[in-house]
């Protein structure tokens, strides 16, 4: 018995860890505390990895984003009620509230001098189809001239209460008369400047379908300092090259005020005063270009790729067939010295498929029926590229104006129906300037 006692004396002090027995509950508690410690290391590496994907993916999403959309990302985080709000207004009021600024361009519509009647008529169908994408603001000189935008009126002492509602009208002082073209340009130019402040300014009349879209992405990477005076260029003799009123020509904000700071010093080679004659009042774009030319700021290449126009002074049906005027085709001759353009390809203008760029930006001489056409002609295969050549044909037949007096003088009827030559190059440019790879919002 005394030997068992000692034995188990020994073994008590020493080994009574050992030899207790372990407790259910406590082997529960251990289990349990590494498969919580592994569970927790395991949402941990999931969590970690979910958010490295979403970085990852919102980083390259970043990356891959059109340099444009970023801008416009960054600048609606800067004012997010602000364009938030805009919203309400639908997908107009949110694009032209990306820039609360400055905007980057508006087009400045003025008076077309061909058959003025039409204008109001004009005016509403740019303001239903291009007039709100490109921020139009139609030169008046009584708002009884486009009613319809009243509520709009940009003078010296009103502007529109919604600033980013387009079209807008700027209204002239009631001392610039109806004929009076060059005090007229003087003035718009001054207001655009002082009181709306683009980037850019797109000087067109009544008379002109744009392309907003594709303004925008010409625009894209230009610097609203630099010098730009930009349209189609023609030769205008010894005075060197000029851009047609007729297609636009566009002003940056740093040449418009290098000219009003001519005006103010009163250069009489560049603001022509008094009884100016009749040919200049209605050409002043003609005073322009000789202002500009003692700057240095002269009429560029504004082709894509060197080959094709962007900016068009006659309508799609006479450019697709190459039927525009002797006087248009003889303006060209020897703009590419002028321009500096060494291989003399400017000198011939280009017919059928050759004729306009992809991301045409104007054509001129479009009545209000060719104008509505047009736009609901690109609106379709912009929504359905993949429309066959029987289903365009047929929409553009039943878009078009035929009557003569609806079509207009200075444009073209489409072709005949059986006209297979005729219709194949005009299908394949509508296409060519409905593209979704050109299409660009500022």
């Amino acid at each position: 018995m005394a030997s068992q006692l000692h034995a188990r004396k020994k073994i008590l002090p020493h080994d009574i860890l050992d030899l207790t027995p372990a407790s259910p509950e406590s082997g529960n508690h251990s289990m349990k505390g590494k498969r919580s410690k592994k569970l927790a290391k395991e949402l941990q590496y999931a969590l970690t990895a979910v958010v490295s994907f979403v970085g990852l993916g919102l980083f390259l999403g970043y990356v891959l984003l059109h340099y444009q959309h970023r801008q416009i990302i960054l600048h609606i985080m800067k004012d997010p009620w602000g364009h938030g709000g805009s919203i309400l207004k639908g997908r107009v009021g949110f694009r032209h509230h990306f820039y609360t600024g400055s905007p980057r361009f508006v087009s400045i519509v003025l008076p077309s001098v061909v058959a003025p009647e039409k204008r109001m008529r004009r005016l509403e169908s740019i303001q239903q189809t291009w007039g709100q994408g490109s921020r139009a603001m139609f030169v008046v000189h009584n708002v009884t001239e486009f009613p319809q935008a009243a509520h709009a009126v940009f003078s010296e002492t009103s502007k529109p209460t919604d600033p980013y509602s387009y079209p807008q009208l700027l209204l002239l002082p009631p001392e610039i008369g109806l004929d009076d073209g060059l005090p007229r340009l003087y003035y718009t130019i001054r207001a655009v400047f002082d009181r709306v402040n683009p980037d850019f300014a797109f000087f067109v009349n009544d008379h002109t379908f744009v392309i907003p879209e594709h303004l925008c992405k010409y625009l894209e990477h230009r610097d609203p300092d630099d010098d730009l005076y930009a349209g189609h260029a023609l030769n205008n003799g010894k005075k060197g090259a000029f851009n047609s009123g007729a297609a636009g020509y566009l002003l940056s904000r740093g040449t418009m005020q290098k000219l009003i700071h001519k005006w103010n010093e009163q250069d009489p080679t560049c603001l022509v005063t008094g009884d100016a004659n009749k040919w200049l009042q209605g050409n002043p774009g003609l005073v322009t270009v000789q202002c500009l030319e003692t700057l240095g700021i002269r009429a560029i290449d504004t082709r894509a790729s060197h080959k094709w126009h962007r900016f068009h002074a006659f309508p799609l049906t006479r450019v697709v067939t190459g039927a525009v005027d002797q006087w248009y085709k003889n303006k060209h001759q020897g703009v590419s010295q002028l321009i500096g353009e060494t291989d003399g390809s400017y000198d011939t203008l280009l017919p059928g498929t050759d004729c306009c760029s992809m991301d045409t930006i104007s054509f001129h001489y479009v009545e209000y029926m060719e104008s509505r056409a047009l736009f609901s002609t690109r609106e379709a295969l912009l929504r359905n590229p993949q429309m066959s050549d029987h289903e365009l044909k047929n929409l553009m037949l039943a878009e078009w104006p035929h009557d003569p007096k609806e079509v207009g003088g200075y444009s073209h009827a489409l072709p005949k129906e059986t006209d297979v030559e005729g219709w194949g190059p005009l299908l394949e440019v509508a296409r060519k300037i409905s593209s979704r790879r050109t299409q660009r919002d500022c």
